[in-house]
């Protein structure tokens, strides 16, 4: 501010003193020409006083000292005499504009400059009585002549000006400034100053207040933030846009074992440098979102990162840490009990299908063999259906035995399907409407016919007599979507978080009259995620329930 302030007068005090020594130099030269046009009017006076008196003019013309220039001009423009020069080697002056305005008022002045810019000749002519015209001419210098001469003093003055401007403005620079800075901040009304401040001390004390009042509000915030995060059981990270720690709470510092005051302000890497902690906030950086499994002796956790924006730019990322050992576990079971149900019930399975074949071939009473076999067998037939469906949920959660994704006909697949199901439906009094459009995805064809077969006997097995099942297949944007709805008997709210659990049966009385595994939707729900498609389902009591299969278009 000070340097500004300084230029600002030095350069202002430069080009006032510059502008006021021209104008005083062109005040002058003028002054100048004025006094030379005076002068030259009285001497033309006298010499034609004399010329008037005397009978030999050029005698008396030549005698005349050589300090000014006398021409004697015709009154058609013909030189006839001249001090410098050869009169008849000059031209014809009509033309000259002082003789011009002599003939016209009696007098005439001109002005031209010589050869160089450095000379300016005056002229000054007067009319005779017997028409002719008296002409007086001088040189002079010319402005750019007087400030050459002038040259080595202006600059003196001019280096003088620079120094008296440079003393003044620094000293005046200083005397501005110090108030300035010697106000107090802290009590900006408290400052004796200029009377122009007041309004910017006004601000800046309302501007103090309410910076107060906010730091009063943050720390306030902040002491809420801290006393939510400290006592969440989930660990919480949260961290700038160069992934250094802001803030960490006791519980992410317990599951990595740290100090959590000694971690802050060090980047995330230092606290733990897991490849999983790692992918997350390399996918939230990527998508917005990331998460990743982490494993720290017997416990798992779940790594979720979220990329958090300001203004279109990462402002920084929060990591939640959630202990998913339980639900591991539980799933673990839940694997290994599909595999072991699987296990043990092949080998009673074996033996019921055996004593129904000794039954049927006649080795049993006549009466009793066809009853008991048919019963048997429809057991067994259950019974393997049940070990299907639990071989297939087994694959589908490990990933293992599936063939590799190909370009798939999904409308030829929907319409397969209902055309097999078509006399079920009719045996039950269901009408089955299929609508599908030209729709192609990447997918396993086995696993894509058994979700269509699945919703479709689910939407007639759970259909009402007369009812009514809807097949549609369309494409959304960059989706291909599958709708199966029916006019059954519907789900009850509080059961349709659950329905895709295995086994879980809305009501049992009701599954055991109609059949099946209590598998069916769970499969669906796992081959859609092995495809990559997401599962949809609402459905209201009485009214029918609809499920929707959203899977990526193949482009």
């Amino acid at each position: 501010m000070k340097r500004r302030i300084f230029w600002n007068i030095f350069l202002s005090s430069l080009i006032a003193a510059l502008l006021l020594g021209g104008v005083i130099l062109f005040a002058q030269y003028r002054t100048y020409e004025t006094l030379v046009f005076t002068q030259l009017s009285a001497e033309c006076e006298y010499v034609k006083s004399g010329l008037l008196a005397t009978s030999d003019e050029s005698a008396y013309l030549s005698s005349l000292p050589a300090r000014d220039r006398v021409t004697l001009i015709d009154a058609d423009g013909t030189v006839l005499f001249d001090t410098s020069a050869d009169a008849l080697k000059l031209e014809n002056h009509a033309d000259r504009p002082e003789v011009v305005t002599a003939q016209v008022n009696g007098e005439g002045t001109s002005s031209r400059y010589s050869t160089t810019q450095s000379m300016k000749n005056f002229y000054y002519a007067r009319l005779l009585p017997d028409g002719r015209v008296l002409r007086i001419a001088t040189s002079q210098q010319s402005v750019l002549g007087m400030l050459g001469k002038l040259l080595p003093t202006m600059l003196l003055v001019l280096f003088v000006i620079t120094v008296v401007s440079v003393l003044f403005a620094r000293y005046a620079a200083k005397t501005i400034v110090q108030p300035i800075n010697a106000l107090d901040l802290e009590n900006p009304l408290g400052n004796v100053t200029y009377d122009e401040l007041a309004p910017l001390l006004t601000g800046m004390e309302r501007q103090r207040r309410e910076i107060i009042s906010r730091m009063a509000a943050l720390s306030e915030k902040q002491r809420e933030f801290a006393a939510v995060t400290e006592h969440m059981r989930e660990g919480f990270i949260l961290l700038d846009a160069s992934d250094r720690m802001l803030a960490i709470n006791g519980s992410a510092a317990s599951i990595f074992g740290a100090d959590a005051m000694s971690v802050k302000g060090a980047h995330v890497l230092m606290l733990n440098r897991s490849v999983a902690l790692q992918q997350a906030l390399e996918q939230a950086k990527i998508d917005g979102a990331g998460q990743a499994t982490l494993i720290r002796g017997a416990n798992t956790y779940q790594v979720l990162a979220s990329l958090v924006m300001d203004s279109q730019s990462p402002a920084g990322t929060v990591i939640l840490i959630l202990d998913i050992t339980d639900r591991v576990a539980a799933e673990q079971m839940r694997r290994e009990f599909s595999a072991n149900v699987s296990h043990e019930l092949k080998t009673p399975l074996t033996s019921i299908l055996g004593y129904a074949e000794i039954m049927r071939d006649g080795v049993a009473k006549a009466e009793d063999t066809r009853r008991f076999a048919g019963k048997i067998y429809t057991e067994a037939s259950q019974l393997m259906s049940l070990i299907e469906d639990i071989i297939r949920l087994s694959q589908l959660d490990e990933k293992t035995s599936l063939p590799e994704m190909v370009p798939v006909d999904l409308k030829a697949i929907c319409e397969d399907v209902c055309q097999r199901l078509q006399p079920q439906a009719e045996k039950s009094g269901v009408t089955l409407n299929v609508s599908c459009e030209n729709a192609s995805i990447r997918g396993i064809p086995k696993i894509l016919e058994e979700i269509v077969l699945n919703l479709v006997d689910n939407a007639i097995k759970y259909n009402t007599s007369n009812g009514s099942v809807g097949v549609t297949l369309k494409k959304v944007d960059q989706r291909v979507e599958l709708h199966v709805s029916d006019t059954g008997i519907g789900i009850p709210e509080d059961h349709l978080s659950r329905v895709f659990e295995r086994f879980y049966r809305v009501d049992r009385s009701r599954n055991k009259q109609i059949g099946g595994t209590g598998l069916g939707l769970s499969i669906v729900k796992h081959s859609a995620e092995t495809l990559g498609a997401t599962v949809q389902l609402e459905s209201k009591v009485g009214i029918g329930t609809t499920v929707t299969v959203s899977f990526p278009a193949l482009d």
